[in-house]
């Protein structure tokens, strides 16, 4: 072959080898776009997926409360108690006469500034399943989930006046044999609690007096009772907030 001829097929190939071997810039934007490029899963578990949505800037883990037989939790003891058993992390109350409960031993859980979430369902009965009693402050509550003979929601007590007659008063119908996923927020200014997805309350702390009903002291300072029911109790956790945290808007979640 002539010399001449070389230099322009050798530079032909070149441009060919260079074409073929490099992706386009919009191949490539393309390619990053693709399913194929994500590097996160957007699979959750069962449990992880029954939980609502945190705040983004909430910065604070979780902390498990294991209900299990070594976890941190003994018998209430309010009298007339139920048997309380531990199988697979569950914690199932037995029926009480009239309450059954379990309180936390763990010292340390915090006065302000937190959160805690469980899971509650009621096996049988029609009273409230789940009495999950916490501090504010220096004083106390407890959210009620089916008092009243099974339809009531609220906190007790507020100002003296207990979940049936107070502004925090809700409705709500429970199924037995149903989880339900319980959580409550206390900062400086508000108390908030939900049930799955649905607010049931936003009660500004302001002057008000935070206190229990006599009959559930035992479960102080941190407790889960439930009244002449079977219920179940697992996933339960809680975090501590950053003072800095404000408070979410009502009816959203945390």
């Amino acid at each position: 072959m002539p010399r001449r001829l070389l230099t322009p097929l050798f530079v032909a190939l070149s441009l060919i080898c260079l074409t073929t071997g490099r992706a386009t810039p919009a191949a490539a934007q393309d390619a990053a776009a693709s399913p194929a490029a994500e590097t996160e899963s957007s699979d959750e578990s069962p449990a992880k997926a029954s939980q609502p949505a945190g705040k983004a800037d909430d910065k604070t883990k979780w902390i498990a409360l294991p209900t299990t037989a070594e976890g941190p939790w003994e018998n209430c003891n309010f009298g007339g108690d139920g048997e309380i058993t531990f199988e697979d992390g569950v914690a199932k109350l037995g029926f009480g006469d009239p309450l059954t409960g379990i309180r936390l031993t763990k010292e340390g859980f915090p006065r302000e500034n937190f959160e805690i979430q469980l899971q509650a369902r009621r096996t049988s009965g029609f009273d409230f399943f789940c009495g999950l009693t916490f501090p504010v402050g220096k004083g106390h509550v407890s959210f009620i989930l089916g008092g009243w003979s099974g339809g009531v929601v609220g906190i007790s007590s507020i100002d003296g006046r207990d979940a049936s007659e107070n502004e925090t008063t809700d409705f709500r119908t429970f199924e037995n044999e149903q989880w339900y996923t319980v959580r409550a927020r206390v900062d400086e200014k508000t108390i908030q609690c939900w049930i799955d997805d649905k607010q049931h309350v936003d009660v500004e702390r302001g002057d008000h007096e935070f206190t229990i009903r006599n009959e559930m002291d035992p479960s102080l300072p941190v407790g889960i009772a439930a009244f002449q029911v079977t219920s179940e109790i697992r996933n339960v956790r809680y975090r501590k907030l950053d003072s800095a945290d404000t408070t979410p808007k009502s009816g959203s979640q945390p």
